[in-house]
């Protein structure tokens, strides 16, 4: 058994689906509709590998809870966030600072678990972990 892919419902279904595009160089891989559930749309992103469903609403929705720091975020219920591993997150952070994302969690070593870890958010708030070689194991 393996995992297939992690669902974000958001409240802005084309926007997140382009900045998944602009900021990870997502791809779509299919878009459909559900005939009992009208109101929805749904996509599967592939971001290297990793599938990200998304499913937005044209019903008005106030939005995710909004996290003010890391600690809330991990004694909040639900998928806190989800990771993608990389050779250097410094540098996949960097990346993406350069695409206009703002860091959310520096990056930093974890020895606990023997990882160097780092955090954004997308543009609806979701939490996005990287992770990778501890700087001191390099």
């Amino acid at each position: 058994m393996q995992i297939d892919h992690v669902m974000l419902s958001v409240p802005n279904y084309q926007e997140t689906l382009q900045w998944y595009q602009e900021k990870f160089g997502a791809t779509i891989e299919k878009e459909w509709t559900v005939d009992e559930f009208p109101d929805l749309q749904l996509a599967y992103l592939d971001v290297r590998g990793f599938r990200i469903e998304v499913v937005g609403t044209t019903q008005a929705r106030s939005g995710m809870p909004k996290m003010s720091d890391f600690g809330e975020a991990l004694r909040t219920t639900g998928v806190g966030h989800f990771c993608f591993r990389v050779d250097s997150v410094d540098d996949a952070i960097a990346e993406l600072n350069k695409k206009g994302v703002p860091t959310f969690i520096e990056a930093f070593d974890a020895p606990q678990v023997g990882v160097r870890v780092g955090f954004v958010k997308d543009n609806n708030g979701n939490i996005i972990e990287f992770s990778g070689a501890m700087n001191s194991a390099q």
